[in-house]
Order: C-alpha cells, then sequence, then structure tokens
C-alpha cells in the first residue's frame, strides 16, 4: 500500500527541485530568436543585415551570421560579398574568436567558425597559423570525450583548407591523435560522423600526409591508424552507397588517388553512380574522376548487359503477324498502255 507520507515527501522534494532549477530568462529567448533571425535570412539579405546591425552583435549571432553566408552562397557570391568592408570586419572578429576563443565559447561553435571562415577566399582567413593554431593546440589537450566526430572534421578541414596544406603539416600530431581516437574500438567512432564529415575528414589526413617537394614531387607518409581509417571509411560508404550524395562520391575518388589508395570495391560500387548522375558533378570534378580510374586502370562505363542467347517472338508483333493471311484471289497488275498506235518515224 502506498505511504501517504513518503509520497507527499517525494513530491515536496520534487517541487524543491524544480523551483531550484535556473529558468530560462526573457534576455535568453529573446537572443535565441536573434539567431534564428539572422539564419533563416539569404546570404546577400544577412550582409546587409550585418552592415545595419553587426555591431551589436554578439559572439554567437557573428559566428551563426558568417555560416549563413559560407552556406548559402557559390563561391563566387562570397567573394563578392568579402568585398564589402562590414563583411571584412565581420571575418576579422572571427580570426580574433579563434585566436582567443571566450570561455563561454565551446569546441563545436568554435568549428563552425572556423569551418565558415575556410569558405571564404584565402585574404579572409588572415594569418592562419594563429587563429587554427590555437584552436588545434586547445583541441589535442583535451580530452577525447569533449568533442564529437564532426567537430573534429570541421577543425582539420578548416586546417587543410589554409594555403596549400602548411598549417595542417604543421600540426600534424593534431591529425594523428584525432584519428587514432576514431579509429580505436574497431573504429566504432566512425559511424559519428556525417557523410560532409567523413569526405572532409579523408581529405584532411591526406592533405597532411602529403609532402611535396619541389614543383611536380610529392611523396606520401601514412600511418597505421591512417590506413585503417580508410578502410574502415570506404566500408561504411559501400554500404550506405544510395543515400550519399554523388558529388561526395566523386571528393572520395579523387581523395583516394590524390593519397594513392586504390581500392577496388569501393572504385567498381561508386562507378554505377557516377555514370548515371554525372550530370550534378562539375567539368572539373568528373574529370579528376576520370583521372582517378585511368590511374588505377578500372573501368568507368556503364554495367555492361551480357550476351543475349535467345531472342522471344512475341505475339501480334508487325513484322510477323500471328495470323495467316487469307487468299485473295487471282492477282491482276496494271498492263503499260502505248502512247502512239505505232512507232513514230521522224525526219533526219
Amino acid at each position: 500500500m502506498l505511504d501517504p507520507k513518503a509520497y507527499f515527501a517525494q513530491w515536496q522534494a520534487a517541487t524543491q527541485a524544480a523551483a531550484a532549477a535556473p529558468q530560462p530568462s526573457s534576455d535568453d529567448a529573446e537572443h535565441d530568436a536573434v539567431i534564428h533571425q539572422v539564419a533563416s535570412l539569404s546570404a546577400v539579405r544577412c550582409a546587409a543585415h550585418v552592415k545595419e546591425k553587426g555591431q551589436n552583435f554578439t559572439s554567437l549571432v557573428a559566428i551563426e551570421a558568417l555560416c549563413t553566408m559560407a552556406t548559402k552562397s557559390s563561391y563566387k557570391l562570397r567573394e563578392d560579398l568579402f568585398k564589402q568592408p562590414h563583411v571584412k570586419a565581420l571575418c576579422k572578429r572571427i580570426q580574433e574568436l579563434l585566436h582567443q576563443p571566450p570561455p563561454a565559447l565551446d569546441l563545436r561553435d568554435l568549428s563552425r567558425a572556423a569551418e565558415a571562415l575556410a569558405k571564404f577566399p584565402e585574404e579572409a582567413r588572415g594569418n592562419a597559423a594563429m587563429s587554427m593554431g590555437a584552436i588545434a593546440n586547445s583541441m589535442s589537450q583535451l580530452n577525447t570525450s569533449a568533442w564529437s566526430a564532426d567537430t573534429a572534421s570541421k577543425l582539420l578541414w578548416s586546417m587543410a583548407r589554409c594555403g596549400n596544406g602548411e598549417e595542417i603539416q604543421k600540426n600534424k600530431q593534431v591529425v594523428t591523435h584525432v584519428v587514432k581516437e576514431l579509429v580505436r574500438d574497431k573504429g566504432r567512432r566512425i559511424q559519428e560522423l556525417s557523410y560532409d564529415g567523413l569526405a572532409h575528414l579523408l581529405w584532411a589526413v591526406s592533405r597532411a600526409r602529403i609532402h611535396k617537394r619541389g614543383v611536380d614531387r610529392q611523396t606520401v607518409h601514412m600511418q597505421d591508424s591512417d590506413s585503417f581509417l580508410f578502410q574502415l571509411a570506404s566500408r561504411r560508404i559501400v554500404d550506405e552507397i544510395e543515400r550519399i550524395p554523388v558529388t561526395l562520391l566523386a571528393d572520395v575518388v579523387h581523395i583516394h588517388n590524390e593519397i594513392g589508395i586504390k581500392n577496388e570495391r569501393l572504385f567498381r560500387a561508386i562507378c554505377p553512380k557516377i555514370v548515371s548522375k554525372q550530370k550534378e558533378l562539375r567539368d572539373d570534378q568528373m574529370s579528376k574522376c576520370i583521372k582517378a580510374y585511368t590511374r588505377f586502370m578500372i573501368p568507368l562505363k556503364e554495367e555492361a548487359q551480357g550476351f543475349r542467347t535467345m531472342a522471344v517472338v512475341q505475339k501480334g508483333d508487325f513484322l510477323r503477324p500471328s495470323d495467316k493471311p487469307k487468299p485473295q484471289g487471282k492477282k491482276t497488275f496494271d498492263k503499260p498502255q502505248a502512247l502512239y498506235p505505232a512507232t513514230q518515224l521522224h525526219a533526219k
């Protein structure tokens, strides 16, 4: 039987705990509404909004504004937006946030800011050693459970976008730290990556392991954890290939070509989708795919139909009617009619 006194004591304790819990203030609700408003704008309108009210933006709102302009525009449009003084000022502010991140920002917000900044032209990134390097060092010192797989992928991709890969090669220990964590326990954290994050991570690892010497010479220094990462990634891509966009599949093919890994099972699984949806790829993406398949001598063509050893005759086709033609009697032909009763003679 339920004790009324004990039940009342439990209810009273729960009520006191709910009253002691911090309630969301009106300022927080207003701040979330501003972030939602900025995220719903287009890239051009967001730039105009930054010009009008950018000086009053908090750090989170500034990051959201830069992400909106980076994700809802083409590279050409981002170049045009960066020419505006207020957008340049916003990029400069994001650089300072990455260089000296405030305690209120977590690693997820910083990774979004770094990814958005990396999508703008090279001039918008400023001194990459100060901004990206500071975040890389802080991530390597954190506990592995303090960052998600997509967060690490965005940070590594942002570093790989700086210059020709010099920044990520300076922080190779961070790449090794992230890769070893992701492939630990038979790669259980690989499933945490989104498809974009998986492709970005593979590209960042390839840029970190490629060392260029001179103009046309390069060497690849891979580690055992890198090879295991590419194996796990290819296994997941083959299993979930129907849900992955063809643009990401083209990037994966190009990444394997850059790092020099021949995975015939992966290439043959991607081939039919590239051939059937090649209209969705840009010309440079398609040329990179052709170059990769040519290097590894794997055919990039439609699946063969096979030999047809039997023909099925359908009933009632036009060439061979089903019913035998009925006799129409004796055939008559029209004889030619002479134009003149006799041969005409002409005088010479």
